[in-house]
């Protein structure tokens, strides 16, 4: 009888003279094959007997020596579960094709001819299916009260001893000892357990999404329990669904119609495909009819495009906005409440489009409209090609038409915990050097060198919207007017990245580098670092109160909250505190709780989640799925848990360990 050993790694693995130990089975009618290592993991167990069972001469009996890391059946329960049920699950046979079809017809026929209760019975039991479960038996003492356990794996015989160091006998004597009781306790059961298995009634499942979803007649309660979990969660599921559909796809839609009327009175005319892209301007003879869009609301000061990134919008001003209230963030040209809200001007740019800094404010929307388009200029870094097609922004109003260059694309934070703050929003400033300095700022800042020259009796426009390139950035985009007689061209081909642009410090933190040094406009243009500068410079000795290159936190919209360094005018400040949102579900999806948590602070985990138990497994919580210590941005945290098999019962009187 052949017999192989699988030698279990554990830290004291015991070493084997095959030779000696070969001879002893042989006097004993065993003949072993090979001795083979094997990692002590469920997984491995299963691939090494696995290798075994497809070996054309597979062995008879499997010994897996120096496994069990304790003297009873504790350890066998432990690591050995999963092995027995790989056992049972080869044994089991497939449902018969059409089961419950075939056997529902046969039932109805009978109940149609009337039968007697006793044949309607025979017709059950006729349609009854049976599968192996394994038997387990305890080979009882093999020296100082350690106990083996045997059970049939694939037509072997499989018997799982302890390790060395708890048994007082040799480890050769108790291979030997193990392989004459496994054989003498199938054979001494081969009756009542045939092939080492007893049988069981099998129902196989009925197939369908209704009997998987739906509670059914003789269901049990816990298969019910599941089925209304089912049930819940698939409602939640459709429900979600649906508001997905209605908010990304539908108000979507309803949006661009709305705007597309807008526009096709903005552009004269009747196509609705005309204005898609913000490539459209209007010409001599198309002159737009700002009466007609001061009709629809006297608010609309003015019309912003740029070229291939849809924007294409009207400009509104409302005088009654504050740092707290800014009337278009969620509300249409129209002033209806929407979420798309519109494109309107700072109220920090308090001369609205006449301001020295127009500052403009538009959502960044997950369909592309408003001003997500801005995006396309570049994440990380500048997207050239993208630029040289789209270096200008057109900014009308009812009293002029007016072409801006680009001179800046930039990113920064709103976060305290992503560096200083740079104060981006302010639309008028004390004096030339004022200005000069702001400009300044902004041109460091910027991912792109634009080959564009800039002075203090030049204009500019702001547009600011979210970006994600770290948790709420912004990316910002400064463009200076054309001035009279100048032309609107721009010799893109002059321009370049820029390679040393100011970012955030948390980009330096992610990434590396050391943050370029910021200075001032006179102090960098005396140093010779500015070639883009076109005035007399004939400021140098005005006094600024508050330096503009003094940081400033923004809200959504740019509300100023924190600035970074103390004016000469120090003003006490109170740090704005950012919030996020996080969300703890269950196995199922369901909500176990959602909190509101400052961001950098740790979140706080509700109780331990349970997942009910199955036929086969319990489920032990291991813990969530994502790190909560330091929260930086909204989450959904989903559950871990691990299955673990149901453990076997021990018949200790028997010697048996009867298999769940």
């Amino acid at each position: 009888m052949d017999i192989e050993i699988l030698l279990v790694n554990q830290n004291d693995t015991p070493a084997l003279d095959s030779g000696e130990l070969s001879d002893k089975l042989a006097e004993n009618g065993f003949t072993l094959t090979y001795i083979t290592p094997v990692d002590f993991k469920s997984k491995k167990i299963i691939s090494a007997l696995d290798k075994c069972a497809d070996n054309n001469e597979k062995p008879s009996v499997v010994i897996l020596a120096n496994a069990l890391s304790d003297k009873g059946a504790d350890s066998f329960k432990k690591h050995f579960s999963e092995v027995v049920a790989q056992a049972e699950k080869a044994e089991k046979p497939k449902a018969p094709k059409d089961y419950w079809k075939k056997r529902t017809k046969a039932l109805k026929n009978a109940e149609k001819l009337k039968l007697s209760d006793e044949r309607v019975q025979e017709i059950k039991d006729s349609f009854k299916l049976y599968r192996k479960k394994s038997k387990i038996f305890n080979l009882g003492d093999l020296g100082n009260g350690c106990k083996g356990f045997c059970f049939m794996y694939k037509g072997m015989k499989v018997t799982a001893l302890p390790q060395k160091k708890y048994s007082l006998n040799n480890i050769d004597d108790m291979i030997l000892a193990a392989a004459q009781k496994t054989v003498e306790v199938f054979e001494n059961n081969e009756a009542e357990y045939p092939g080492g298995f007893s049988k069981v009634e099998y129902v196989p499942p009925k197939k369908g999404l209704k009997y998987r979803i739906i509670p059914m007649r003789g269901d049990s309660g816990k298969e019910i329990a599941r089925k209304s979990v089912a049930i819940v969660s698939l409602v939640v599921f459709v429900g979600a669904l649906s508001m997905l559909f209605y908010n990304m796809v539908y108000l979507s839609y309803q949006n661009k119609e709305k705007m597309n009327d807008i526009q096709m009175i903005y552009h004269n005319t009747t196509d609705d495909n005309t204005s898609q892209g913000g490539d459209k301007k209007p010409s001599e003879e198309e002159k737009v009819d700002w009466a007609k869009l001061k009709d629809i609301n006297k608010e609309i000061v003015g019309w912003i495009q740029i070229n291939d990134t849809g924007i294409d919008y009207p400009v509104l001003y409302h005088e009654g906005d504050s740092r707290s209230s800014q009337y278009y963030l969620y509300r249409d040209y129209r002033g209806n409440p929407d979420d798309w809200g519109s494109v309107f001007i700072d109220y920090r740019s308090t001369e609205s489009t006449k301001s020295k800094n127009v500052i403009m404010h538009g959502h960044h929307m997950n369909d592309g409209t408003m001003f997500a388009g801005m995006l396309k200029y570049g994440r990380y870094s500048i997207d050239m090609d993208f630029y040289k097609k789209a270096p200008t922004i057109t900014f009308n109003t009812p009293e002029e038409n007016a072409t801006y260059k680009i001179i800046s694309v930039f990113k920064t934070n709103t976060l305290s915990s992503h560096g200083e703050f740079f104060n981006y929003m302010i639309g008028s400033f004390q004096n030339d050097k004022d200005f000069m300095n702001y400009v300044y700022n902004v041109r460091v800042r910027s991912m792109v060198n634009c080959p564009v020259d800039v002075n203090e009796d030049d204009s500019l426009i702001t547009l600011s919207t979210c970006s994600y390139e770290y948790t709420d950035f912004r990316t910002v985009i400064v463009a200076r007017k054309v001035r009279n007689g100048e032309s609107a061209k721009v010799d893109v081909s002059q321009a370049s990245a820029n390679n040393n642009a100011v970012w955030p410090q948390v980009y330096y933190d992610r990434n590396g580098g050391t943050r370029p040094k910021v200075t001032d406009f006179c102090t960098a243009y005396e140093a010779g670092q500015i070639d883009w500068y076109s005035g007399d410079y004939d400021f140098k000795d005005q006094k600024v109160v508050e330096a503009t290159t003094a940081p400033a936190t923004t809200d959504a919209q740019g509300n100023t909250v924190k600035p970074t360094q103390q004016p000469t005018t120090a003003q006490p400040t109170t740090k704005a505190k950012v919030y996020v949102t996080v969300k703890f579900i269950n196995y199922d999806g369901t909500q176990i709780s959602e909190q509101k948590v400052e961001v950098g602070k740790s979140a706080k985990a509700p109780a331990d989640p349970v997942k009910p138990s199955d036929d086969y497994y319990d489920y032990v919580f291991k813990g969530w799925q994502l790190d909560f210590s330091k929260v930086y941005s909204d989450m959904t945290i989903a559950p871990n848990f691990e299955p673990v098999l149901k453990q076997q019962a021990t018949d200790a009187p028997a010697e048996e360990v009867a298999a769940e």
